[in-house]
């Protein structure tokens, strides 16, 4: 199961999600995210309470960043959990997504 909350903080949608990022959430991952890097010039995606991510989910954040590359938005991932980060690590996707350890704004 996958929570996901927005909120705007100066000139940044932050999308908030808690849970587990798995072939049952992705799709509702990807939808906020893109969602949210169609309304606004920078998105960061909050992972600090992320438990777990699959493929499926590592696949969503890639399709969200490619979005914003296109429209020429700021695109992070913040504050990964241990787990989640090492997925990332693993995957390589921490060379192609910019990964920060907190929020920048």
């Amino acid at each position: 199961m996958i929570q996901l909350t927005e909120e705007t903080r100066e000139n940044w949608c932050v999308v908030a999600v808690r849970g587990r990022a798995d072939a049952e959430a992705a799709d509702e991952l990807e939808r906020a995210l893109t969602a949210a890097v169609q309304k606004s010039p920078q998105v960061a995606a909050d992972f600090a309470a992320l438990d777990y991510i699959s493929s499926a989910g590592l696949r969503a954040v890639i399709q969200a960043a490619r979005a914003a590359q296109s429209r020429k938005v700021g695109f992070v991932v913040c504050s990964p959990t241990a787990p989640v980060k090492k997925v990332f690590d693993m995957s390589g996707l921490h060379h192609i997504i910019q990964i920060v350890g907190a929020l920048p704004c």
